[in-house]
């Protein structure tokens, strides 16, 4: 990776993302199905934000549809970092959606959770060039705009910086964490800013279509202050090997955890090679209900990420 902001913790290999957009907006009910035809044929979408973006769809749908994946290109895969999660497959469609016809491939994954309705789709995959998730009713709060990154087949991400540490910001409008969730590099910059411990047992957190990892609970000497939030404790992905959100950076200490023994000695050494690690933060719908807020606006034109608070 390139910078330490992420524009891609999870993302699907596959064809190059669409070129154009169209000039409108357009917004949504965060929780109210989306309604679409795609190659004449009705289907009912659900919104997802806060993972890829590609318009997902359950294999159900894909039989009914009649979809077959197309040649050489038909193949796709989603990674975690650079591991491989899921396999599936992808074929051209035509869409329309809220009266805006398109192109766009329709993805399907091999051994998938359920998806809500027939499938789901994300904010960059709209042809809008702003989406609106209106998350209650009212248009009350203050913008925190940040800038975004991230493409259709990563999903959006707010850029943030804290000293040194760049990270980005993800949400997820459909997710009910109850806590916010940090990469394991991430959770072991904020222990080192802020102080704190890990707590109590591993538990099992969703990241994407039935993947799940294992997180803990980071008791926070100082809350972490972000825009309108501030939490006293957060998830942090487990330190483990298997992909880039559980790896620390090259020389980084992990998190303190309540059970150290500070009389036990630990040597570490680098290998010196270049360490792939992500550092984003998770907001669910937990806490944007929490803070009350009432829209979430990725501007793919303006670049920016907005949440209204």
């Amino acid at each position: 990776m390139r910078v330490m902001i992420l524009p891609a913790a999870l993302l699907i290999a596959a064809a190059a993302p669409p070129k154009t957009m169209a000039p409108g907006a357009i917004t949504l009910p965060a929780d109210a199905p989306i309604a679409a035809s795609i190659n004449g044929q009705p289907v009912s979408l659900a919104l997802a934000t806060g993972a890829v973006d590609r318009i997902t769809l359950n294999m159900e749908t894909v039989t009914r549809l009649g979809l077959k994946p197309a040649g050489l290109m038909g193949k796709a895969t989603v990674r975690i970092g650079r591991a491989k999660v899921l396999t599936g497959r992808n074929a051209p469609g035509k869409l329309v959606l809220a009266d805006v016809p398109f192109n766009q491939r329709i993805f399907w994954f091999e051994g998938a959770g359920p998806i809500a309705r027939d499938g789901s789709i994300g904010p960059m995959a709209f042809p809008h060039g702003r989406v609106t998730v209106a998350l209650k009713p009212g248009d009350g709060g203050t913008d925190w705009a940040l800038p975004l990154f991230g493409d259709i087949n990563s999903g959006s991400y707010g850029g943030l910086s804290a000293g040194d540490t760049r990270f980005g910001l993800s949400v997820d409008v459909a997710g009910r964490m109850r806590l916010p969730l940090a990469t394991a590099a991430l959770g072991a910059d904020i222990a080192a800013a802020l102080g704190g411990k890990l707590v109590g047992e591993a538990w099992q957190e969703e990241v994407f279509l039935g993947v799940a990892r294992p997180v803990r609970r980071l008791v926070l000497d100082k809350p972490l202050e972000l825009g309108p939030f501030r939490f006293s404790e957060i998830a942090v992905r487990v330190n483990d090997r298997r992909d880039a959100t559980a790896q620390l950076a090259n020389g980084q200490a992990g998190a303190p955890d309540e059970n150290d023994d500070p009389s036990e000695i630990l040597v570490t050494a680098d290998t010196g090679k270049q360490r792939r690690v992500v550092r984003v933060l998770t907001l669910s719908r937990t806490q944007l209900d929490a803070q009350g807020c009432s829209a979430l606006v990725v501007d793919k034109q303006a670049k920016q990420l907005v949440l209204r608070c």
